[in-house]
């Protein structure tokens, strides 16, 4: 029996605590893993996506609705189950941001049980210790469990479907396909990027699985209607907030921004010598660098009135209705999204964070190694695809970010796994062969791949501690948090704050308002415009010249008045200028 095939009986020894128990001490150590990183890492505020869902939890708790920090009106850019656990959570931590980090660290704890379960069907339980054993210690997988990302609880109910699936191709069943359905609605309310693994899922079971055509279609049929009946209750939020049915709202309002943005580089394009754009030009370093200037214009920008036209500077619901993507629209999209982020999609792969070289080149391993045969050939491929969907998800988006890609680490991890067998198999086999009196055969099966593991363990941690999605949630940012609670304790009314994060607004318990991407006099004019109380620049942000100029020379206004500069460097200091409203 090769280490390739699955097996079931083989793997029970005795005097060995049942398979229970051994699940059971899995969790605990993955637990206890999380709990020290927490401890020896520390955390500080929790970052911009995190204070928009940990918002969302408060207000549902004090009924203003489905309301964010972020934007203006309701949230629907943000599905409800992961700002619904948060809200359950605070009744126990009295903490919106510890409520989150709780969320996450349960979640991240039980990541390591589906993927036992997946190796377990693809190989054997050997490589599926293996592969556990990897998902406790993967720093990236560590550090998203005390992280408010919505990444993390995804992706544990994204493998824990993936298992069910796989069991479900070996032995359908009704039931069990109505679990698929159950699982991938509560995933679709995470991400809801899970309606194409749903979809998936049903080809799988319609192909690849034993039965008449009218029994598949009854399997078929029941899992959608279970995944249909719990996604529903989004569905009707969306359609009554924009007036067409639709699955999600991200896309329509991704679609928006990207109009903006060719909208901004043709402009540029045709016209660069234009100076009718204010200090938009002068911040542009050359034509080549078109996408960061576009990207703030079309996020943050506010016409000659005053009035916001950025997309996250107005209503989730308004720029929805306003937004009909063309089929020449969408080409385009697709078309500079793969330009973009194909690159991208290859550095993640070949990143230090990620534990390249070694971990890429594991699970290539692990994938090649022996030929797929059936019915291993429909599972595996199965679980190839899945995250397949992820990136391909990616090009039909012009932004992209590192934690994109994080829900492709427990996949590879346990193609790694299966590498990291075939590694020790080898070391086995050669040792044995060379006749090594200070290293027997059976120890070389575990020393070398073990080596090999721990290595690529250690070798990626200070990178993954890099990472803007761990550092914007690190102690770095304590001094957000001291900021935030100086200006709650100035009055006791809410207030406004304007800054270019979300989290000291959040913080101190107030209100958000974005710098608006435009020249200098319309600047000074919005702070009334939107009612602003307090002002807050970051010397360490590039943003707009008159940000700049405002961070060097202060606020050229009287009303303007500096209050509060924290401690530190210049790069790291904190400005606050509170601002009187005519």
């Amino acid at each position: 029996m090769t280490v390739d095939e699955p097996s079931r009986n083989s793997t029970r020894v005795v005097g060995v605590p049942p398979l229970f128990w051994m699940l059971g001490l899995l969790v605990v150590v993955s637990f206890a893993v999380r709990l020290a990183a927490l401890k020896f890492w520390g955390t500080g505020t929790i970052s911009a996506d995190s204070a928009e869902y940990a918002s969302i939890a408060e207000n549902l708790r004090k009924g203003i609705g489905y309301v964010g920090i972020a934007t203006p009106g309701l949230e629907l850019n943000l599905p409800p189950l992961f700002p619904l656990l948060i809200a359950a959570a605070s009744f126990v931590t009295k903490s919106y941001s510890d409520a989150g980090r709780l969320v996450s660290i349960v979640f991240g704890t039980l990541l390591p049980l589906p993927v036992f379960g997946i190796a377990s069907r693809l190989f054997n339980r050997r490589t599926a210790w293996v592969a556990a054993a990897l998902a406790i210690f993967h720093p990236v997988l560590v550090n998203l469990s005390f992280t408010v990302w919505s990444e993390g609880p995804y992706a544990t109910l994204l493998l824990t479907a993936v298992y069910v699936v796989l069991r479900a191709l070996e032995r359908s069943t009704t039931r069990k396909w109505a679990l698929v359905g159950v699982i991938l609605g509560l995933a679709y309310l995470i991400r809801q990027e899970a309606a194409a693994p749903m979809l998936l899922a049903v080809v799988f079971q319609v192909t690849s699985t034993e039965g008449s055509l009218a029994l598949k279609a009854k399997r078929a049929i029941v899992a959608l209607a279970v995944f249909a009946a719990l996604i529903t209750p989004e569905v009707m939020f969306l359609y009554r907030s924009t007036g067409t049915v639709r699955l999600e709202g991200k896309s329509a309002m991704l679609f928006y921004l990207s109009n903006r943005v060719f909208a901004a580089q043709a402009s540029l394009e045709g016209n660069r010598s234009s100076t009718d754009r204010g200090d938009q030009m002068s911040s542009l370093p050359n034509v080549e660098s078109w996408e960061p200037w576009t990207v703030k214009w079309a996020s943050s920008a506010i016409n000659a009135d005053l009035q916001p036209t950025g997309v996250w500077m107005r209503p989730n619901e308004d720029v929805i209705r306003e937004t009909h993507p063309t089929p020449k629209l969408l080409v385009q999209v697709v078309r500079t999204a793969v330009r973009l982020n194909a690159p991208k999609f290859l550095e993640a792969l070949s990143s230090k964070w990620l534990g390249a070289p070694f971990l890429s080149a594991l699970a290539l391993l692990g994938v090649v190694r022996r030929p797929w045969r059936r019915p291993l050939a429909s599972k595996c491929l199965f679980v190839m695809l899945v995250p397949a969907l992820a990136i391909v998800a990616t090009f039909s988006n012009i932004l992209n970010v590192s934690r994109f890609y994080f829900v492709l680490i427990p996949f590879l991890l346990i193609w790694a796994a299966n590498g990291l067998v075939q590694v020790g198999h080898w070391a086995m086999t050669t040792s044995a062969a060379a006749a090594c009196g200070w290293l027997s055969p059976a120890a070389a099966a575990w020393i070398v791949p073990g080596l090999l593991a721990l290595g690529m363990i250690i070798y990626s941690v200070n990178a993954v501690r890099g990472l803007y999605e761990f550092l914007s949630d690190s102690s770095y940012t304590l001094i957000d948090r001291q900021v935030g609670l100086w200006i709650h304790k100035q009055q006791e009314d809410p207030v406004r704050i304007m800054d270019l994060q979300l989290n000291i607004a959040f913080e101190g318990d107030e209100q958000f308002v974005n710098f608006p991407y435009c020249s200098a006099d319309l600047a000074l004019r919005f702070l009334d415009s939107a009612k602003v109380d307090y002002v807050v620049l970051r010397p360490s942000e590039r943003f707009t010249k008159y940000y700049q100029d405002w961070v060097t020379n202060g606020i050229p206004d009287p009303r303007a008045k500096l209050v509060y500069v924290t401690s530190g460097t210049n790069a790291d200091q904190i400005l606050v200028y509170h601002w009187q409203r005519r």
